[in-house]
């Protein structure tokens, strides 16, 4: 199953790289997810021609993502990171197990993102006072399509129960 557009049309990416580790790590030592994503956006951002800008979005882009995902992928799961760099986009993906207890929800949750997301959805999500019963960081996931004009995809895999989704910034955002 698919939501949003996952493929790219053309060519293959301009550069990829990928990383495989296990959920509990980031779950256990949260500061984890920052060092990561500070070390991708470090390693990504040299080529943009305003570098500290694109430096300090790709870091708080992977975050975001990572301290999402991180939190509902099972525990003694693998997740693994790939960037991917397309000529109009840079691709963070996360591959990772499904909770049972929170995956419809969270599919759910993605298409609407794939969509886009209002103004009114995304405050009501700022401003609730309660977390939802399936909770996920909603929020972070919402806030990267909202505040940095990201689109989101993802890939089911009924038959091993894992899930990649992509999170595509748009170059121009970061700065080319």
């Amino acid at each position: 199953m698919e939501i949003g557009v996952f493929d790219h049309a053309g060519a293959p990416p301009l550069f990829a790289f990928e990383l495989a580790l296990p959920s509990h790590d980031l779950q256990h030592h949260w500061r984890r997810c920052n060092l990561l994503a500070n070390y991708i956006a470090e390693y990504v951002a040299y080529q943009f021609t305003q570098r500290e800008w694109a430096e300090n979005l790709i870091s708080t882009v992977t975050n975001e993502f990572l301290e999402a995902i991180a939190l509902i992928s099972p525990a003694d799961t693998e997740l693994r990171i790939r960037c991917l760099q397309h000529p109009t986009s840079l691709d963070l993906e996360l591959d990772h197990s499904l909770d049972p207890e929170t995956a419809d929800a969270y599919v759910a949750f993605l298409a609407e993102l794939a969509g886009a997301i209002n103004d009114t959805r995304y405050f009501d999500l700022l401003t609730a006072t309660q977390r939802p019963v399936q909770a996920f960081n909603q929020f972070g996931l919402a806030m990267l399509v909202h505040d940095f004009h990201a689109r989101v995809a993802a890939r089911i895999d009924a038959a091993t129960g894992r899930i990649c989704v992509r999170v595509s910034l748009p170059t121009g955002e970061i700065g080319v």
